[in-house]
């Protein structure tokens, strides 16, 4: 046997006898499994003036339209574009098309859970320009709209990108759009996090309304494979995006792949909105299960607007843990969650699971050092992909 294959096969074990609230994965259904693993993983596909490149390309082609057309659909867009093969490959490809070296974006700083690769040494050093920090209270979870303003006049930005990692609240869009429409400034919206979400109209109904482009990645509350996605209303801005991909940004956009995130959002298409909902109910009951519990959970009372909430640092020091040790902790009883304070609702949710008191008494005993894994399978056991 394969040495690879046999790993692979020990990870599936694992996988499948943990239950999985890691705020960054989803499950793939059978369905979307097997486009993934067509035929289509080992072929190339291109098109050059809406001219194939390749033979034997025609059905790849197709998907990639279909799919295009099925994401538009999805989110109310004029336009989709489905090949960017990450998250972060799109934010590339957003940020070439609308900034030129030396311009001036803004973004939600790191400290406050704004994406990493928006800071100095990354995006920022590799395309040329210069980022700054959207002013934000981290107590309350919103863009300091004063301060912004202010920040505005002095460094007149291309470019504001929203968006976070750790990212448990809707911003007041409208604002932001009457602040930056003054200065001339776009507005792209960063929804790797919430883009299932936003598809499912349970966050940010408005998104598209107010913000110019909208991207992300299309396996955390979106329940695709691993890659991205970018929409927008605006026939300029796409176009400029479609010429930043081919052999600029990327080469060959995986067409199994495209294959997959459309069986994704003809799944999203049937039930995201059921689905959707469940996440942000859930996310929110969790924290305050988690919270009575004593397991702190900050932003209380309201706790998550997300399919994400953040245990609070503190809390946990009580217990002797931090958020590495905390995440093993977890880890060992058959609860995954990752090694940075947040736990996500968004795969749970797919299996229409809805009792986060159990879920809570689950980690806090694991918390206290009981070992729960038998519980946990049992749990797994009674349960199966509703949406």
């Amino acid at each position: 046997m394969s040495e690879i294959l046999s790993i692979v096969r020990k990870h599936n074990e694992f996988r499948n006898s943990c239950l999985n609230m890691q705020v960054s994965e989803n499950f793939l259904s059978m369905e979307a499994k097997e486009a993934l693993s067509s035929d289509m993983a080992s072929r190339y596909s291109l098109e050059i003036d809406g001219k194939e490149a390749y033979g034997g390309a025609k059905y790849s082609e197709e998907v990639l339209h279909t799919t295009e057309k099925l994401v538009s659909s999805l989110y109310g867009s004029k336009f989709a574009e489905v090949r960017p093969i990450g998250g972060h490959i799109a934010s590339e490809i957003v940020l070439l098309s609308l900034v030129s070296r030396k311009d001036n974006v803004l973004s939600i700083p790191e400290a406050n859970g704004g994406y990493t690769g928006y800071e100095g040494g990354y995006l920022p050093q590799m395309l040329g320009f210069k980022n700054y920090h959207i002013p934000y209270d981290d107590a309350t979870q919103e863009i300091r709209f004063e301060n912004l303003e202010k920040l505005m006049q002095v460094t007149s930005p291309n470019l504001l990108v929203l968006g976070q990692s750790f990212f448990v609240r809707h911003y007041d869009l409208k604002r932001i759009m009457e602040i930056c429409e003054p200065h001339g400034t776009k507005i792209a919206y960063d929804g790797s996090h919430v883009m299932g979400l936003i598809a499912g109209k349970a966050f940010q109904k408005d998104v598209l309304e107010y913000c110019d482009v909208l991207f992300g990645s299309t396996h955390k509350s979106f329940f695709g494979p691993q890659g991205g996605i970018i929409l927008t209303n605006d026939e300029d801005i796409y176009n400029t995006m479609s010429r930043n991909i081919t052999w600029r940004s990327m080469d060959n956009y995986h067409p199994s792949r495209v294959a997959a995130l459309g069986v994704a959002a003809e799944e999203m298409t049937r039930s995201g909105e059921k689905y959707a909902s469940l996440v942000v109910s859930n996310s929110h009951s969790l924290g305050k299960e988690l919270n009575d519990l004593g397991i702190g959970v900050r932003f209380s009372p309201w706790f998550s607007e997300t399919h994400q909430i953040i245990v609070d640092s503190h809390s946990l020091n009580k217990s002797g843990l931090d958020y590495r040790s905390f995440s093993e902790r977890l880890e060992e009883n058959g609860i995954i969650v990752d090694r940075e304070g947040r736990v996500g609702t968004a795969e749970i949710s797919r299996y229409g699971f809805n009792n986060m008191h159990e879920i809570a008494e689950l980690m806090q005993r694991a918390v206290k050092g009981e070992r729960v894994k038998d519980q946990v399978r049992e749990l797994l056991s009674q349960i199966s992909l509703k949406y």
